[in-house]
């Protein structure tokens, strides 16, 4: 027996030597078939010269005025070959160049003519440039020629060596596994001897019977103790053996439960119908095993029961209490699926609800509606009274949207100031979805209450309607939010169905987006003025520069739809300084005592270094700075006011005249007067136009007009389009006036060319 074991212990060690060995073999066979891999550095290498001579090519062409080829094309060539010679640092190349000095000279001549003509590559417009790149590149491409036959042969010798390496270690692996066999067979006959010795120690093992009482004993102890319920049924779903925690589940006897009662009569059948057959899944908090096998008896306890067939055709069953770890599942997959703040369904929950809606179309034709929609001044809300106000808010707020909603409706917040219904359409019309949109802007514009503080707000609603805009959950989603914006953009408190025009006017804005900025250098923008009428003698004393937009496929595009986007992509800073020096520059050609007035966007406040654009414009322009108006906007000084009124005053101390643009439709107006002295009001053209109609509106330039002479401002109204309305705006004592009445917004030479020949114009008027 002990010879049997040193003999087992030898052929045992034999193998594993000869694995390891094998191991080894393997690795170096896959180090000689990487090398081999790796030393095939031909082709990256003759992608070099290849790509050089592209380059060449190009340049050549360029040079000769060839119009099939472009600045970029060049300047793509360039970068293809600076790539190439960056694929030139692989370990394989690497190698190459540390046995051969010619190559890493050659390699060196390369990088020092591309960083040679990188600098002319970018100018490669200039007359000269492609003759001097070309003259740079030419000496190179010979020796990159070298380059790549030498790479070759060095490939070729390479290969040959791991070929040969590849031989050798394939004679060794063969002798290898021919050992291996040999101990295999040793190791078969062993095993042959051995069984027959445990053949012979079965005959031990029977005589120890009376040890396996005592196991059984044990065993029945560790039964009791289980913390699952335990039964073990025949193939008749008969008990033969149940624990005591089996008996506490079900509120059974031991007499009830004894061997041979039917399982059935004992319990539900379907605990075992629908069971888990892996036991101790639920121990393992296998959720989706919770979900889909777990059963809830009459006194609120829930079970997972598992079941394994035996070997007689019985099963052993067990019977897991996962009562709090079902209740702890269930208050996961709650916080998963609603919103933390308000308790609605999250955008997650509703997004599942609304795939369900659209399922459920096909078989019940039962229209539905997607409300979405945000609250109005909500953020400045938050900013001026205060996150927890904002969440209080928030909170009244959903409370009202699940009042105006109806029970079946399902009404989720999905983050920040945005909430969404999903309403079902009554009688598959759209009318109870209008009624729900008309209770849900009313019951939101009510008044609120929160610490005292009262909060009016209002909300825009987008619709989508299933299944007319849609049987897919994301565009409905999608086409709900375009038709929200189509409500904010056409007034807030209102609601809008969506409509295809919806996602084609989304299309052309981005479209405008993206030209927007490359039209700033094609020069597809000019400025155009309208004349600003000093009331007492009827001069023109200065002209407004306004932005026009003559886009090449969509022709001249309206300042308010360009403008709002320029603000909203950054792109106004660009125009904002482009319109500025521009209008600096236009207005040298007019005679001294006409200003130019241009508009600052509150964008261009919020980015810093606007000062120093003004003072470079009046310095490289060399316009005097009282020529120059500025005008901006109350909302400037709404947002970041103390920034923005330092700012204002140092544009001031320039010498130059501050304007505050449509007076009286602010918020705050006569508090800025009383911080920032303008220069001029202007009169908003909505109190103008309705100077014949309404008493008011004469009432409120009269007050205008009047403080500003009061404070020393001048007041300009604007929009004046009629003789009678200039007549009522001179009487109640507006020192300009600026309208249709007196000219529209004209390009510059018009302009120059009106205060040229009338500088007095329709002033006998």
């Amino acid at each position: 027996m002990r010879f049997l074991r040193i003999a087992l212990t030898v052929v045992i060690l034999g193998f594993l030597a000869s694995a390891i060995y094998i191991s080894a073999l393997f690795f170096q066979r896959q180090a000689a078939l990487e090398s081999v891999g790796l030393n095939n550095v031909t082709w990256t290498i003759a992608q070099v010269p290849s790509e050089f001579a592209r380059l060449q090519q190009r340049v050549s062409a360029y040079g000769m005025g060839d119009p099939a080829i472009t600045e970029a094309e060049v300047k793509l060539r360039f970068d293809i070959v600076v790539n190439r010679i960056k694929t030139l640092r692989d370990v394989a190349v690497q190698e190459l160049i540390r046995t051969d000095d010619r190559a890493a000279k050659i390699l060196a001549d390369l990088s020092t003519a591309i960083e040679t003509v990188r600098p002319l590559i970018t100018t490669i417009s200039a007359p000269d440039a492609p003759a001097q790149i070309s003259t740079i590149l030419e000496p190179v491409y010979p020796k990159l020629v070298r380059l790549s036959t030498d790479a070759n042969v060095w490939n070729i010798d390479r290969i040959e060596a791991a070929r040969a390496e590849l031989f050798t270690l394939q004679q060794a692996l063969a002798y290898v596994a021919l050992g291996m066999f040999v101990c295999g067979c040793a190791l078969i006959a062993l095993l042959l001897v051995h069984n027959g010795l445990l053949g012979r120690a079965q005959k031990v093992l029977e005589q120890s019977e009376s040890s396996l009482a005592l196991q059984n004993a044990r065993f029945d102890a560790a039964l009791d103790a289980m913390s699952l319920g335990l039964c073990l049924i025949d193939g008749q779903e008969r008990v033969i053996v149940c624990n005591p925690q089996f008996l506490s589940l079900f509120g059974l006897t031991e007499a009830e439960a004894a061997p041979g009662m039917a399982l059935r009569n004992l319990i539900d059948s379907d605990l075992l119908t629908d069971s888990v057959h892996e036991p101790g899944a639920a121990a393992r908090g296998d959720i989706a095993l919770l979900n889909d096998h777990t059963h809830h008896l009459p006194n609120g306890t829930v079970l997972v029961v598992s079941r394994e067939p035996t070997s007689e055709g019985g099963w052993v069953c067990t019977f897991e209490d996962v009562t709090e770890r079902h209740r702890a599942q269930n208050r996961i997959f709650h916080m998963a699926h609603h919103d933390n703040l308000t308790g609605m369904p999250n955008r997650l929950l509703f997004w599942e609800n609304i795939t369900q809606a659209v399922h459920a179309l096909s078989k019940n034709q039962k229209h539905f509606a997607v409300l979405y929609l945000d609250l109005d001044r909500f953020k400045e809300v938050n900013d001026t009274l205060g996150h927890p106000v904002g969440d209080v808010l928030l909170r009244q707020v959903a409370e009202r949207l699940r009042h105006a909603a109806s029970e079946r409706d399902i009404v989720a917040r999905l983050g920040g100031d945005e909430f969404a219904v999903l309403h079902y359409c009554e009688n598959n019309t759209t009318e109870s979805t209008e009624t729900l949109a008309h209770a849900i802007i009313a019951s939101i514009g009510q008044p609120y209450h929160v610490d005292q503080n009262e909060i009016i707000i209002s909300t825009s609603v987008g619709i989508a309607l299933a299944p007319k805009d849609g049987v897919e959950t994301d565009h409905l989603m999608k086409n709900a939010d375009l038709a929200l914006y189509s409500a904010k953009s056409e007034g807030k408190s209102t609601y809008r169905f969506f409509s295809s025009k919806m996602d084609e006017d989304m299309q052309y804005r981005r479209q405008l987006e993206t030209d927007l900025r490359r039209s700033i250098k094609l020069g597809q923008f000019q400025l155009y003025y309208q004349p600003l009428i000093r009331l007492d003698t009827g001069r023109i004393v200065a002209g407004e520069a306004l932005m026009r937009w003559r886009h090449p496929d969509h022709g001249m595009i309206s300042p308010a739809q360009f403008i709002p986007l320029a603000e909203e992509t950054g792109a106004i800073e660009v125009l904002g300084e482009w319109a500025l020096h521009q209008a600096c520059q236009d207005a040298l050609n007019w005679p001294e005592h006409v200003r130019v007035s241009v508009n600052l966007s509150p964008v261009q406040f919020r980015r810093p270094g606007l000062i120093d654009i003004v003072k470079a414009v009046l310095a490289t322009s060399e316009l005097d700075a009282r020529r120059l108006e500025l005008e901006i906007t109350e909302s400037v000084l709404l947002q970041n006011n103390a920034v923005n009124l330092e700012a204002l005053h140092q544009l001031r101390a320039l010498g130059l005249t501050i304007a505050l643009d449509d007076f009286g439709t602010g918020y705050s107006s006569l508090s800025y007067l009383q911080r920032f002295p303008f220069d001029k009001l202007k009169i908003d053209q909505s109190f103008v136009r309705d100077l014949e109609n309404r008493p008011d509106s004469l009432s409120i330039v009269q007050s205008i007009a009047t403080l500003g002479r009061n404070l020393r401002m001048r007041t300009t109204a604007e929009g004046v389009e009629t003789l009678a309305q200039l007549e009522t705006i001179t009487a109640a004592g507006c020192t300009e006036a600026q309208g249709y009445y007196f000219g529209k917004p004209m390009p510059e030479a018009e302009f120059r060319r009106l205060l040229t020949e009338d500088m007095r114009v329709k002033a006998d008027a």
